[in-house]
């Protein structure tokens, strides 16, 4: 059974996947940099054991970011950093 932090990680890890994928496809490709960015960096954290606890309330910002300019919005994308938001708030 996979833990909390290996489950964050492998959602984080599917997001960059899906941008990296994404980057190479669009013209798009310093917004999803971005994205690369704060999720290698909250993948980091997690690592080291350094991010902060959301406490339910807060959250990264990821996805309000993603949804700021993707087209359409149920783009996976924006459904993967969801994902990682949604988790995020429930688990830490």
């Amino acid at each position: 059974m996979e833990t909390q932090t290996e489950e964050f990680i492998k959602l984080i890890n599917q997001s960059v996947v899906i941008a990296e994928q994404m980057r190479s496809q669009s013209g798009q490709s310093q917004r999803l940099n971005n994205v690369i960015s704060v999720l290698q960096s909250v993948k980091n954290k997690v690592m080291i054991g350094e991010l902060e606890p959301s406490e339910g309330n807060a959250t990264l910002g990821l996805a309000r970011e993603v949804a700021d300019w993707i087209e359409p919005l149920d783009a996976p994308l924006l459904k993967a950093v969801g994902a990682v938001e949604a988790y995020y708030q429930q688990y830490f």
